[in-house]
């Protein structure tokens, strides 16, 4: 993976006023469009691989979270939402997120970062998932049936930027989708940064205490 790429594709595109804004669609390839949902955040998704052969595709992905909901006090999220627009045969039915580059100028600190996944059809996958580095937060966990992932143990700053999955073995994390239901396939990937002491009360203490893998 490339992510010092992504990071000056991304500075380029911010610079030049290039980074997607909500209802911008992305041709993915491997039978999937993406279209970026956030008003608020700035987003892009890039194609790093895709392999009908190999049934995966493998993506970049960028953020720049800059506005806070004044009803939640947390960051606006990052909203994309994954279609199918090809038949089963030619749709991968795995979905890689490599290198990813984020960066917090919210005006406060975060404490923890939510990946949910809405919709029935797709999950996170722990096991390939495992070595999906997520510095300088400590752990990685996968609550929910699978379908919320939770990193936290660290502080990402305002100001600092964050890059989960970059360098060499940083990992992946990886999406599974079941095509066997009702067709054509969907699900959101929402992302919510959290700021301390917001994770209990958006997790839930009943996800905390429920099955969990844990990364140290």
């Amino acid at each position: 993976m490339n992510i010092k790429g992504l990071i000056a594709g991304s500075t380029l595109a911010l610079a030049l006023g290039f980074t997607a804004n909500a209802g911008t669609v992305v041709d993915l390839g491997g039978g999937w469009q993406a279209t970026i949902l956030s008003n608020n955040t700035l987003v892009d998704v890039t194609v790093d691989f895709v392999s009908l052969e190999d049934d995966v595709l493998v993506i970049e992905k960028f953020a720049n979270f800059l506005t806070i909901d004044p009803f939640t006090g947390l960051p606006d999220p990052v909203q994309i939402a994954f279609n199918q627009v090809a038949s089963d045969e030619d749709t991968v039915s795995t979905i890689v997120i490599a290198d990813e580059l984020i960066f917090n100028n919210t005006g406060i600190d975060w404490t923890g970062y939510l990946n949910v996944l809405l919709g029935s059809q797709a999950t996170f996958d722990p096991v390939a998932s495992a070595g999906f580095d997520v510095s300088p937060f400590s752990s990685l966990d996968f609550l929910n049936g699978n379908q919320t992932a939770f990193a936290s143990g660290g502080v990402v700053a305002d100001g600092d930027a964050w890059t989960p999955g970059a360098g060499p073995g940083g990992g992946e994390l990886v999406i599974n989708i079941d095509l066997s239901g009702n067709n054509p396939a969907k699900f959101v990937l929402k992302e919510i940064p959290i700021p301390a002491p917001g994770a209990l009360a958006l997790l839930g203490v009943a996800g905390l205490i429920g099955s969990r893998r844990r990364r140290n």
